[in-house]
């Protein structure tokens, strides 16, 4: 496998790990083919990022190789994408579209806090429940 097409296939490695995955610096300057992360090499790697859809936090990737990344893809419905909401509304200014990312920020997390929340709820009623004492 050439390493392009390696990079066409991270968006649905990091898909299938659940939207985002957590990498460390050396891992991909090696998966870049390469052997040390130089300042050309990172900014390649954060190009090849780019070109396949996949964002990264920190947003400038570090060139020390023991440093971790959270990589994320950026056009899945999942938590990658609400991870790239966060970074958009982090980084960026003010502007037409901050109302709406907001608005779907807040959906995002209404919907996966959903999930959790019939289950603390119910975990928060059985510790206030009135106990019977069969003694």
């Amino acid at each position: 496998m050439t390493t392009e097409q390696a990079w066409a296939e991270l968006p649905a490695f990091i898909d299938f790990k659940g939207g985002y995955d957590l990498w460390d610096v050396e891992r991909l300057v090696r998966f870049a083919g390469s052997q040390k992360a130089g300042v050309r090499i990172v900014e390649r790697i954060e190009q090849q990022l780019v070109e396949n859809n996949i964002g990264h936090l920190p947003t400038k990737l570090p060139t020390d190789s023991t440093c971790r990344v959270l990589l994320y893809n950026k056009d899945q419905p999942n938590l990658g994408f609400v991870l790239r909401l966060v970074h958009e509304l982090a980084t960026q200014d003010v502007n037409d579209n901050t109302n709406a990312s907001i608005h779907q920020l807040k959906t995002l997390l209404d919907s996966i806090s959903a999930v959790y929340q019939p289950t603390a709820r119910r975990d928060a009623a059985a510790r206030h429940a009135p106990r019977s004492d069969a003694s």
